[in-house]
């Protein structure tokens, strides 16, 4: 859960701050001209062991940004260190830095800072399978004229497992285009404008029939690894389709292939997946209505840039004593 929560609001000094960040050209001459007072440390190598630079820079701050190729140790190895008080992920899942004692530090993240892209690409890909394009594609290669009917977005019902920042984007692209939309919330006793119907997340089980799209957004926890599996897929109406850019360990991904193959579903929309990247094995390939992407869903250019002006904003109240953004909590 994040919000701007109760913290230790006093000011707080801040000397030193690291950076775990592969490219630090993206970003470091703003931060450091905005912060001229504060040294800053730059880990570019995530794979390395980096206690004696910590021993040596006692950082009082650190901003963490892993990617699917800079996910090493060396993010964990630096939240956890003694004289770190606060740290900020980029992104919004922080799996990576666990454990970690909230006692101790408080945790922020990027959590809603690329939700309006990331829901750009989760409408575009459900538009792009329910109008066929892929399917055109397909045909354009083979250089086949064949056309297809196909049934307007208007009216269909979205079902979003998951209303947070990007949910609440995703349902309000989906209102726009006509659709009735269903969501599930930790919260669902606060309305949203955009959103149908507001239930709890114990019950999309019961939502699950009356969905043309399911589209997830959940985070991967203990709780809802494996969720989606062959019950949940077969729940779904005949030729729905599935979106997800969530978490891959959230999806059975066998049982998804099965139903695809069977032609349960109508087609996929796939961002994320159980291993990654995605193995060139994988049947997910060649389906000609299954769209694939490379977790890259929220890629815009400046994503990087973006993540840290929320992370210099958040430098900023810290040392002014102001409740952060987007504190973490358990």
């Amino acid at each position: 859960m994040t919000d701007t929560a109760l913290h230790d609001a006093s000011p707080h000094a801040v000397s030193t701050a690291m950076i775990v960040h592969a490219v630090p050209d993206d970003f470091r001459s703003r931060l450091e001209a905005r912060f001229p007072a504060i040294r800053f440390v730059w880990v570019t190598d995530d794979d390395k062991d980096i206690a004696a630079l910590l021993e040596q820079e006692k950082p009082d701050v650190v901003f963490s940004i892993v990617t699917a190729t800079f996910r090493g140790p060396a993010h964990r190895q630096a939240a956890g260190f003694p004289s770190v008080k606060w740290v900020h992920c980029g992104g919004s899942g922080y799996e990576h830095l666990l454990p970690l004692d909230l006692n101790r530090v408080v945790l922020t993240n990027c959590v809603g800072v690329l939700a309006p892209f990331l829901a750009e690409t989760v409408v575009a890909g459900m538009l792009a399978l329910n109008s066929r394009l892929i399917r055109y594609h397909s045909q354009q290669a083979k250089r086949q004229w064949s056309p297809h009917s196909f049934r307007p977005i208007r009216g269909q019902t979205l079902l979003i497992l998951g209303l947070g920042a990007i949910g609440q984007c995703v349902a309000r692209i989906a209102k726009a285009l006509g659709m009735r939309v269903l969501a599930t919330s930790r919260s669902p006793d606060r309305p949203h404008s955009d959103v149908d119907e507001l239930h709890s997340h114990d019950r999309f089980r019961a939502l699950l029939p009356r969905a043309d799209v399911l589209s997830l957004h959940l985070r991967h926890t203990a709780d809802t690894e494996g969720l989606i599996d062959r019950a949940v897929l077969q729940a779904l109406p005949r030729t729905a389709l599935f979106i997800n850019t969530a978490r891959g360990a959230i999806v059975k991904e066998p049982d998804l292939v099965a139903a695809l193959q069977s032609g349960h579903l109508g087609g996929a929309y796939l961002d994320v997946f159980a291993a990654e990247p995605l193995s060139p094995d994988s049947p997910l390939w060649s389906m000609e209505h299954v769209l694939i992407s490379p977790h890259a869903s929220d890629n815009v250019e400046d994503w990087t840039q973006r993540f840290a002006e929320l992370f210099a904003d958040n430098l900023d109240r810290w040392m002014r004593g102001t409740p952060l953004m987007n504190v973490v909590r358990f």
